[in-house]
């Protein structure tokens, strides 16, 4: 089994959604009265189930068919509205509606090659919500520092290495590595990743029409610093 299939089936594990989280988006959904949420880079639909237990419409997309596949494995046994699809933050087109907001979390949208293809997908948002959430790590720090290593992610079942490799043209090779010591398994997988500071992200929303409404550190809402673990921003649409 490959990486991403095992990453897949072990993604809860490694990432279970916490209660910080959970409060600074139900704040956050409540505050702008949204009904409808498009959740991209959803992963195994953890959030989108969450919210769509509170009379939210809620569709998760995930460029991974082993992702959604869990997702949509899911929300049947929870007998959950929430509904999802494979789909690319990049092109949003095959999604049929619109929504009140999209959330795009979990460092989905360094994903990107570069500023260009993120103002892409900016303008894709801006076609489908009229307010946008975007968290990622804080590169303004990893830079600063040189970080290699993340923290060791350990669970009974597993241990979860990261670690950045940064390149020549300015992007960072994002090796992660599972290891399974009962099943003696150990498989890993590499992402180039967009490294965007706060600064770059803040302009490019504003070249996209849109208008900051907040910029914080971390899921407790703390100011952001160049310290800060993570850029978690929000915009609405320019009026």
């Amino acid at each position: 089994m490959g990486f991403y299939q095992r990453l897949a089936e072990y993604y809860d594990e490694i990432f279970p959604f916490k209660g910080a989280q959970k409060t600074f988006l139900q704040t956050y959904f409540d505050q702008e009265s949204m009904t409808s949420i498009l959740d991209v880079g959803c992963g195994t639909g953890t959030l989108a189930l969450e919210f769509a237990q509170k009379e939210r419409a809620v569709h998760g997309i995930d460029l991974s068919p082993e992702m959604i596949e869990i997702a949509r494995r899911k929300a049947r046994e929870l007998e959950n509205s929430a509904t999802f699809s494979i789909g690319d933050m990049r092109d949003l087109r095959s999604i049929g509606q619109n929504f009140d907001g999209i959330v795009c979390l979990g460092n989905t949208l360094a994903h990107v090659s570069e500023e260009n293809e993120l103002k892409q997908v900016l303008a894709q948002f801006r076609r489908k919500a009229a307010y946008a959430l975007v968290q990622t790590v804080n590169y303004d720090r990893i830079l600063a520092k040189h970080v290699t290593e993340l923290p060791l992610i350990q669970t009974p079942n597993l241990t979860f290495q990261r670690s950045y490799s940064f390149r020549s043209d300015g992007r960072i090779d994002f090796t992660m590595k599972l290891t399974f010591p009962d099943a003696r398994e150990q498989v890993s997988g590499v992402n180039c990743l967009y490294p965007v500071s706060c600064s770059s992200l803040i302009k490019a929303f504003e070249e996209e029409d849109w208008e900051i409404a907040g910029v914080w550190g971390n899921y407790e809402r703390q100011p952001w610093t160049n310290d800060s673990p993570a850029t978690i921003l929000a915009a609405r649409l320019a009026k």
